[in-house]
């Protein structure tokens, strides 16, 4: 049986049915309901911040934090091409112009000295990925507060790491149904700023604060079913964490003893979101196809500034697409979950050692 990149953690069912019948005996499905609230203190807890606004989904967390900001519209936010083409559509739905800038090419991060290089008048923040639970230089939060700008982070796979809690103006986080803890589709924003609380709970509501006058905003509010799926599905997180701290063991035994790939990042602790393994850009191709034909499903990220028309032809400051190309194809993502068998396993190993 294959074995798929991602499974979804299943909530408990019992739990979620009765969720779910106080939700229908309220008729309360949207709106700031009570699950919501509950799973935003629930989060506050879990992930170590002192504000949390729940979202429709990680690309509206990101968005909703931009707009609380108040950024002059047009304005640049420095960000990476090693990410989902969700992080720089965030930004153009809040007004904003993304700038591309070269990454580490031990850590897959934002380069800080890049980043330096690519302030100007027109930048208005920074919008570092923390790319495969791999959390960013902390010189970039040095570096914002020399100049002045404001530092929202995407976490989408980041969830759960402590290395992150309390660094920037505010963090963005995914919920979707492949990430550690979901909500089927949801995210959140967090931060440590009161004020910036409040108006990103104006934000996430269609720019609408306590007196009704208009902001910046989105409707991107959670459901109160969706905060259901995520309060059911805390109970299993723990076997979870524990399932994929060991696979991860698995998975680093096997990269060292290869020598087609090796451990991202050894020296770093990573998030427990993704997993992925090095390797030289020209084996990625083959390597995948060999681990699909042990019913293994991996795969590559491409370079944002290579995919597409959209992105297509955007310069990399600091660097050249065509470098950003080759970094990204350095890089395997593997099945990372609690279903991934023993068998999975050594079906990786044998590919690795072959």
């Amino acid at each position: 049986m294959t074995v798929t990149l991602g499974q979804p953690l299943a909530p408990d069912a019992e739990l979620f049915g009765t969720l779910a019948q106080g939700i229908w005996e309220r008729a309360r499905w949207s709106n700031g309901g009570p699950l919501v609230a509950e799973l935003e203190r629930g989060l506050e807890e879990a992930a170590g911040w002192r504000h949390v606004v729940a979202t429709a989904s990680g690309t509206s967390a990101l968005t909703t934090a931009l707009l609380a900001l108040g950024l002059p519209r047009g304005g640049e936010v420095i960000t990476s091409p090693l990410t989902f083409r969700a992080t720089p559509l965030a930004i153009e739905a809040a007004g904003l112009t993304p700038v591309f800038v070269s990454s580490d090419p031990h850590t897959l991060t934002l380069d800080p000295s890049a980043v330096e290089q690519a302030i100007h008048a027109r930048t208005v923040a920074i919008l570092p990925v923390h790319l495969f639970g791999v959390a960013t230089d902390t010189a970039l939060d040095v570096l914002a507060e020399a100049h002045g700008l404001p530092v929202v982070y995407d976490a989408a796979h980041a969830y759960g790491f402590a290395d992150i809690v309390g660094r920037g103006t505010a963090t963005a986080y995914s919920l979707h149904a492949t990430k550690l803890l979901h909500t089927g589709e949801g995210g959140f924003v967090a931060t440590d700023d009161g004020q910036l609380d409040q108006r990103l709970r104006h934000a996430v509501n269609f720019g609408i604060d306590r007196d009704h006058d208009l902001h910046a905003g989105i409707n991107g509010k959670m459901s109160e079913l969706a905060a259901a799926v995520g309060l059911a599905t805390f109970p299993r997180l723990s076997a979870e964490v524990a399932a994929r701290e060991s696979l991860r063991l698995a998975y680093a035994t096997a990269a060292e003893s290869s020598s087609r790939v090796r451990v991202h990042a050894p020296e770093r602790r990573r998030a427990l979101v993704m997993d992925v393994v090095r390797c030289d850009p020209q084996e990625q191709a083959s390597i995948i196809r060999e681990l699909a034909e042990h019913d293994v499903i991996a795969r590559g990220f491409p370079a944002l500034c290579g995919e597409g028309e959209r992105y297509a032809d955007r310069p990399v400051v600091g660097s050249t697409a065509r470098d950003t190309d080759e970094l990204s194809r350095s890089a395997i993502a593997l099945p990372f979950h609690g279903r991934v068998q023993q068998r999975h396993i050594d079906s990786i190993s044998e590919v690795f050692s072959s």
